[in-house]
């Protein structure tokens, strides 16, 4: 099965939790940096946590976050999926991040983005990072 953005996937496995294969989708999207891709998987009202961010409502809001900080950096961030994780109603995906910033040491950032799944979407995402402190010096 591809990850094309017309194809429909099913968004919960037969125990009624949300898919594997829809996380897997959104996940390496995320990797691929496919923003629109990810942003078709996301409810309208989503609630984004980010740690030193307000709490961000929507997908506007969600969509404006990942460019301005796409923007900060010499050539956008890099993510590599290390794993995901299914639950009944949330998923994680695992990713190392990666960037650079003029005058900033580099960034190298394992990070875990939970996401809640209600009505077939993303409707809620909580950012945890491994070192909250660099992360925050490298975006400051």
């Amino acid at each position: 099965m591809t990850d094309s953005p017309t194809q429909t996937l099913p968004t919960h496995d037969a125990s009624g939790g949300p898919s594997p294969e829809l996380i897997h989708t959104v996940a390496h999207a995320m990797a691929d940096g496919r923003w629109e891709d990810v942003l078709a998987r996301v409810s309208p009202d989503v609630v984004a946590h980010v740690p030193a961010v307000d709490d961000l409502v929507g997908t506007d809001a969600l969509a404006v976050f990942l460019l301005e900080t796409a923007a900060k950096t010499d050539d956008g961030e890099h993510l590599e999926v290390l794993d995901t994780l299914v639950g009944g109603d949330h998923a994680a995906i695992y990713f190392r991040i990666t960037a650079t910033r003029q005058g900033k040491p580099p960034l190298d950032n394992l990070t875990v983005h939970l996401a809640r799944i209600e009505d077939d979407a993303i409707a809620e995402i909580w950012f945890h990072n491994f070192d909250g402190a660099a992360v925050a010096e490298f975006w400051a």
